[in-house]
């Protein structure tokens, strides 16, 4: 109960932080709060991938952006409550949605799962759920992990050549020019 009221209050603050470095940092917070609750419902594996992919790779990304991009501080408008009423128009089709879902006893997933397939009767893993997972991904899913493992190599490349840019405003030492400016000073003096 206490990390769920922790959640719901960290999700307040990422959406009414004035600095958006504080936002995301409440965002972490309730990440890791919902990775706890995961973890402590028996879901490990979806706690522990909460944790690594959100926490570990895009909230600190998030973090890094706005450091890199010096974002100002921005101060709260009195102009959000213009967006009051089309924020809660979607939130009462969000729970008229969900109400709808939850009554009917309606599966998501049902139709999705193939359920005569048990690869982990199959190929006689034991283990935990963990472990049967790591096993089916490095052995069955390994191509489609190289490939997924790839598109995330040429997305941070990509990002790191768009960042990185020369103009008149940064300062890069050339060492060359500092070597000849450092001889012709002792040279000549």
């Amino acid at each position: 109960m206490l990390l769920e009221l922790i959640i719901i209050i960290g999700t307040i603050a990422v959406i009414s932080a004035k600095n958006p470095v504080h936002s995301i940092l409440f965002l972490i917070l309730v990440f890791l709060n919902t990775a706890m609750v995961l973890i402590s419902l028996g879901i490990d594996f979806l706690g522990i991938f909460l944790i690594i992919v959100y926490v570990g790779a895009i909230a600190i990304l998030f973090l890094f952006v706005v450091m890199m991009l010096n974002v100002k501080l921005t101060e709260l408008n009195d102009n959000i409550y213009k967006y009051l009423p089309i924020g809660f128009f979607f939130g009462v089709l969000f729970l008229f949605v969900f109400s709808l879902f939850a009554s009917s006893g309606y599966d998501l997933l049902s139709d999705k799962i193939d359920s005569s397939i048990n690869w982990t009767n199959e190929l006689k893993i034991k283990g935990n759920n963990l472990v049967q997972l790591g096993i089916l991904l490095y052995t069955i899913y390994l191509p489609y992990l190289m490939v997924a493992a790839i598109i995330l190599l040429v997305a941070m490349l990509g990002v790191i050549i768009l960042t990185f840019t020369k103009s008149k405003e940064n300062l890069y030492q050339t060492v060359y020019q500092q070597n000849s400016s450092f001889l012709n000073n002792n040279l000549f003096s």
